[in-house]
């Protein structure tokens, strides 16, 4: 069982780093080019390669062009820097063509631009521009409709818990677990490999508590992973958040 937490805690590091980490800069009023390949992070749903594009600006509207001519392109933004979180808004043609063309407002901050592909198995050159300004209620007859709520995180079995006994107590693991590993994330940089590990070994202990808890309510361990990566994505979304979990954490440690 410590062995499939402890493996279980790496893995989930590696998937919550892994947009962040392939991040490139692009400032408002730039427009850069780009190529996708098949070395590129991988959208797990559909196999689909992106680029991640990050920028700063103040609150306002902006506005993305996104064209190739080797793949039908797919454009997403959201808040912070790591594409590999849900995006917050999204576009796949423009009113005629097969290049993208979103218009969004933001709060300001750090956002991410996720340069994708329609579909898995596309590769290509592209170019990529941002601007100010721009009206998001442009967006409502461009046909995202058509996507539902894919982009978003289902969240619905954290209801379901309050109803269940041993729901409460599971949900703190869980957030435990996702805190600890959001805090490694941040702390990480600078370590050295023996560090690592033993920071990761350390926080495993949230792992098996939501393993254990999980198991008494019927979940797999592989529904406890998606659980915490999906409550780990909604913090690092939340406009609120400091990006600071090691408070949250030794409030976790302190319960242990």
């Amino acid at each position: 069982m410590r062995r499939t937490a402890l493996f279980a805690a790496v893995s989930l590091t590696a998937v919550l780093v892994a947009g962040a980490a392939s991040a490139q800069s692009i400032s408002v009023g730039q427009t850069v080019s780009g190529s996708i390949t098949t070395s590129d992070p991988v959208v797990e749903e559909d196999g689909s390669h992106y680029d991640c594009w990050v920028f700063r600006a103040p609150a306002g509207n902006y506005t993305v062009d996104y064209s190739s001519s080797d793949f039908d392109a797919f454009v997403g933004v959201g808040r912070g820097s790591d594409c590999g979180v849900p995006v917050e808004f999204y576009n796949d043609d423009g009113d005629v063509s097969l290049d993208s063309h979103l218009e969004f407002a933001t709060d300001g901050g750090t956002w991410f631009i996720k340069a994708n592909t329609l579909e898995g198995g596309e590769t290509g050159d592209y170019t990529l521009t941002l601007t100010a300004g721009g009206d998001p209620s442009s967006m409502d007859d461009m046909g995202d409709d058509d996507f539902g709520d894919e982009g978003e995180l289902d969240m619905a079995w954290i209801d379901d818990l309050a109803e269940r006994e041993g729901g409460d107590a599971h949900l703190l693991n869980v957030l435990c677990a996702a805190v600890d590993t959001l805090d490694l994330i941040v702390t990480m940089e600078g370590m050295d490999e023996d560090r690592l590990m033993a920071r990761i070994e350390e926080g495993v202990v949230f792992t098996e508590a939501a393993n254990r808890s999980g198991a008494g309510l019927g979940f797999s361990e592989s529904d406890v992973e998606n659980q915490i990566a999906e409550l780990g994505a909604t913090l690092l979304m939340d406009p609120e958040s400091s990006g600071d979990f090691s408070g949250a954490r030794q409030e976790c440690m302190d319960l242990v």
